[in-house]
């Protein structure tokens, strides 16, 4: 069984991928950009987006190449296309969002993914082949690129990710740039401080875990960043955890963000199974606003790494629950569920 909001693509390359996306996704995007282009900032937005556009077409030639053959399958403009999926990192639209945690030595990840509760139709599961690399995850539509939430990859790596408010900015890679090249990294070893060492414009919290467990949390700034191997329980909310990147951190919206991550660390055990981990990932005690489950909640993940199984919960298909997916590409490749 697998959700009504479920998809499946499979390309050789980047603008297959793209094209591919474009077509499935098409409709829904021409929506977006008609409401987009009923506000009065509009073409505003598109002058600060073009240089963000260089900037990652600079460093992620590929990208953009995928982003091109969605934005033309979809019949929308490039830029267009580009400023919507940006949008978040040139506006003022700051809401606290998502709660991850990781137990069991790096066996098992949760993730709830939290926006405003008028965002549920906007989310999906998409299972992707690009070429060589297969990824499961927790997928935007109006973030073509994916890799914003949560992902699982063939290359070896989980990837949950937690928005942070920061004070500095500058011309540089936007951040879903970035997750999406960290949800496809081989190797943190090989690849991570390069990674790091692209200009961005702001930065995500990246929780990344292997499937041999190890837990890396990469928390970015614009101009800064920090790399931790913590033990497990590692949580992480929408707060700057580093103390050395603390004095980045801007006024958070409300205290959401503190008393889940106090709640999470309360709650969160060295050992849990998958049920266990579903009660605490259903958290309410905190209220409406700031409990690990709330009225913002849209979907929720956890990850087995060693049952080789994803189970996924999206609000807008609540009746259905939790549902089961085979994740043994992690480690091996798979055949898709069709």
């Amino acid at each position: 069984m697998a959700h009504r909001n479920y998809h499946e693509i499979d390309a050789n390359s980047p603008s297959a991928c793209g094209r591919a996306l474009g077509k499935m996704f098409g409709s829904i995007i021409r929506g977006y950009l008609a409401e987009s282009r009923e506000d009065e900032d509009w073409q505003e937005l598109l002058n600060e987006a073009k240089p963000l556009l260089q900037q990652t077409a600079r460093y992620f030639p590929a990208y953009v190449e995928e982003l091109d053959a969605y934005a033309d399958a979809a019949g929308v403009p490039l830029i267009e296309l580009w400023a919507m999926s940006i949008e978040d990192e040139l506006g003022d639209d700051d809401y606290e969002k998502c709660t991850t945690v990781v137990t069991n030595n790096g066996r098992l990840i949760a993730h709830n993914e939290d926006w405003d509760p008028d965002a549920s139709d906007d989310i999906c599961i998409l299972k992707k082949r690009c070429g060589d690399t297969t990824t499961l995850e927790l997928y935007y539509y109006g973030c073509p690129l994916g890799g914003t939430a949560l992902s699982i990859s063939s290359n070896g790596y989980v990837q949950a990710i937690n928005s942070l408010d920061h004070t500095d900015w500058q011309i540089g890679v936007p951040k879903l740039v970035i997750a999406r090249r960290m949800a496809e990294i081989r190797s943190l070893d090989a690849e991570l401080n390069g990674v790091l060492a692209v200009p961005r414009s702001s930065g995500f919290a990246h929780n990344l875990v292997g499937s041999d467990g190890d837990v890396c949390v990469v928390e970015c700034t614009a101009m800064r960043h920090s790399v931790r191997y913590p033990d497990t329980p590692s949580i992480h909310t929408n707060h700057l955890l580093s103390p050395t990147l603390r004095c980045f951190q801007d006024e958070t919206d409300g205290k959401s963000t503190f008393r889940r991550y106090d709640s999470a660390c309360d709650l969160a055990r060295p050992g849990m199974d998958m049920a266990s981990m579903k009660k605490l990932m259903s958290d309410e005690s905190r209220g409406a606003v700031s409990s690990l489950f709330n009225r913002n909640t849209i979907a929720r993940a956890i990850v087995d790494i060693d049952q080789q199984t994803a189970s996924f919960w999206l609000r807008r298909e609540r009746k259905k629950g939790w549902i089961d997916y085979p994740i043994n590409f992690l480690c091996d490749k798979t055949e898709f569920i069709a």
